[in-house]
């Protein structure tokens, strides 16, 4: 990894770390960067800024999917209560991404991480448009549809 490249990562990871200190100590979910230093400096602004905590909030959800498992295929309640996990672990990450989600800069993020869900819990098969990947993994997270429960906890 290039030393310019790391350093610019790193930088704006600070950036992005401070923003959620600030959310998590003021309650505000909506504009926690307003007044933080750093923020002109390495991200092009708020969009960019969503789209990295973002990208933090999927390598957090990932993780936890995989823990060091080749995607392993998971059920449709499985991986709904791993996202709900990583909810509560992340709320104020989780919090800032959700009253941003009409912003148009984390549509298209978002439908890769509902259709990622859906993938990975089986519901869309090899093959399934994207969009309908994208349907059926957000209704799996934010709609709750039934999902069968094994009675074996």
């Amino acid at each position: 990894m290039g030393n310019q490249m790391g350093t610019t990562t790193l930088h704006r990871r600070d950036v992005m770390r401070a923003v959620i200190e600030s959310s998590r100590s003021t309650g505000d979910r909506v504009a926690p960067w307003a007044g933080l230093a750093g923020l002109a400096e390495h991200f092009d602004g708020e969009d960019d800024l969503l789209v990295e905590m973002h990208r933090e909030w999927l390598r957090v959800l990932v993780g936890r999917l995989h823990r060091g498992e080749v995607v392993a295929q998971r059920t449709p309640a499985n991986v709904r209560d791993l996202y709900d996990e990583m909810c509560a672990a992340h709320p104020t990450l989780r919090g800032i991404l959700d009253a941003h989600e009409l912003n148009p800069a984390l549509w298209e993020p978002t439908e890769r991480e509902h259709a990622l869900l859906a993938r990975i819990a089986g519901l869309a098969p090899e093959g399934t448009p994207a969009e309908n990947a994208a349907a059926l993994g957000r209704s799996l997270v934010k709609q709750r549809i039934p999902v069968q429960r094994s009675t074996l906890r």
